[in-house]
C-alpha cells in the first residue's frame, strides 16, 4: 500500500470512528468546503476518502456494516 493509499485508509477509518453512519455526509460537507475554497489537492484527497468510505460502510449486499 502506499503512502498516499495508507492516509485515504487512515482517513475513512478515522471518520467512521469519529461520526459513525454520518461518515459520508461529513465527508461530503469538506468536499463542498473545499470546492468553494478551490483546493485542488485537498479536494482530491477527500474524494478519494469518500470512494473509500463507500467501500467500507456497505457490504456487497448493499446493507451498512455498522
Amino acid at each position: 500500500m502506499s503512502d498516499n493509499e495508507t492516509e485515504i485508509e487512515r482517513a475513512a477509518n478515522n471518520m467512521i470512528e469519529r461520526y459513525g453512519d454520518s461518515a459520508l455526509k461529513e465527508v461530503d460537507l469538506r468536499i463542498l468546503e473545499l470546492e468553494s475554497r478551490n483546493q485542488e489537492d485537498a479536494l482530491q484527497l477527500w474524494l478519494d476518502v469518500r470512494k473509500r468510505l463507500e467501500l467500507l460502510l456497505t457490504k456487497p449486499d448493499g446493507r451498512a456494516k455498522h
